[in-house]
Formats: structure tokens, sequence, C-alpha cells
């Protein structure tokens, strides 16, 4: 049976459903993207004393002078004997290495996790899990997992980051015109989508909540809370459980093919 995971928003938030969850994916402050809210290392002590897995994210590009800040970073994370770190940039796959870390890694490349092939090869090289892309159906999903050794983790509920850019494309947008920011919802072809431009930049999210309430062959299944209202959340984990979700099933069902014309 899959274990729930939640990538939370707060530390509030990661109490009120201790009791609902297997494992917390908390992204972690300056190294991470696609996540409003982010945690520095002692607010992720503090969630590690709940006794549930945790995995933190790293998941953005690390550019040459971020190195030496990122190798003192897995040195702390190492300390917390967490579960795991989802990374993006395979710089720290070497590192792990070089810095002799014994920390499981969770390779997460976002629209790249999509065969058992590159995930095997990963698992070769000591990554022990990998975060299956968004755009995969059920059916993909299944031959994975059953011919992959890395454990997996699916994301089944959540806002879906759909286009990040380094830029500041709203920032940039709103002083340029000198408009004052009224919300962080972009109107486009009779669609909301959800927009977050942060530090680290510009992240566009999905017009639809993902919401698949059937069974999903993985090892870890995702909820990702953030824009949620949390309270509203709760009942989602509680609903999930008592399978009363409804469903929207993104990609699940339909096959995601290219032609060249």
């Amino acid at each position: 049976m899959s274990k729930i995971s939640v990538i939370i928003s707060n530390i509030n938030q990661a109490v009120e459903i201790e009791n609902q969850v297997d494992a917390y994916l908390v992204p972690l402050k300056h190294l991470s993207i696609n996540y409003p809210n982010t945690f520095d290392i002692d607010e992720i002590k503090e969630i590690k004393k709940l006794n549930k897995e945790v995995f933190v994210f790293i998941n953005k590009n690390i550019h040459n002078d971020e190195i030496d800040k990122l190798k003192e970073t897995l040195r702390k994370i190492e300390a917390l004997n967490i579960n795991g770190i989802i990374f993006y940039d395979i710089s720290i796959v070497q590192l792990k290495k070089d810095l002799k870390l014994k920390t499981d890694l969770v390779w997460h490349q976002e629209h790249l996790t999509t065969n058992y092939g590159t995930t095997n090869y990963w698992y070769d090289k000591g990554v022990k899990y990998t975060y299956l892309s968004s755009e995969l159906t059920k059916r993909e999903i299944k031959e994975i997992k059953e011919k992959s050794k890395a454990k997996t983790f699916v994301n089944v509920f959540g806002y879906l980051p759909m286009f990040t850019s380094r830029r500041h494309l709203l920032n940039n947008y709103l002083e340029t015109f000198n408009i004052r920011e009224t919300g962080n919802k972009l109107y486009k072809e009779n669609k909301y989508y959800y927009i977050n431009d942060i530090e680290q930049g510009t992240t566009v999210y999905s017009d639809y909540i993902l919401n698949i309430k059937e069974d999903i062959d993985a090892d870890y299944i995702v909820f990702n809370s953030n824009m949620i209202d949390e309270n509203q959340f709760k009942e989602v984990i509680k609903d999930y459980k008592n399978n009363k979700l409804k469903e929207e099933t993104g990609f699940l069902y339909q096959e995601t093919i290219y032609k060249v014309k």
C-alpha cells in the first residue's frame, strides 16, 4: 500500500495532519523552486521531531557561486538524519559521493522522470528513489514501478507547476507598467492560473487541482498543500482515505504523443 506524503505549507499544518500521513516533503529555503512556502534548517529540525519520514527538496539548478553554500547545506542536512533529498541538479549525486554522505537521494527532474531505464541508471549511481513526472499515464506509472529498482513518488493532489523561469516575469511586468499587484492569478484563455514570482524566479501552475481518487501503483503518493485552504486540505486527506474525492485525473488516462510534421 502506498504511503501518504504531503508537501507542507507550514509547521502547524504538519502537526495537525500528523496522524493522517506517513511522510513530509519539505522545500528548502533558497535552494528549491515551484513552492511558495519554504523552510530553513531549524524549521526542518522541528518537523523531524514529529517522527515521520522527511524528504527535503533541493530542486533548483545550482550555479557555480552556489556550490560552496550547497556543500555546507548538504552537511547540515546529513546531520538531521532525514530520509532523503529530492534533487534536480545532478551535481548533488557527485557531491554526495565527494562528501561521503549517507542520506538517500530522490531523482526529480520534472518532465524527464518518465521511464524505468533512466530510473535504473540513476539507481545504479546510488539514487534509491524517483519522483515521477505528472505527465505519465496510470499504465506508464505501473510499468515503471514494476521494472525499476527505485522506490517511486507520484503526485495525486494539488496544483501542478507548468512553467518556471529564473527571470522575475511578473514583477518585471508590474514594475515596467507601474501596476500595483492585485493578486497571484493569471487570466488567459478563459482560465485562471496561479502565478508566483519569488526569490528563485517565476512559476505558473495548472488551472485545475489534480485530484486522483483511485489507487496508484507507487511507493509514495504526494499531496501538495500549497495554495489550498488548510482546513479544506485536511478534509482532502480524510476524503482520500474514505474514497470520497471528486476526481480530476490529469494525464492519467491520456497518452502524450508528439508527432513530427
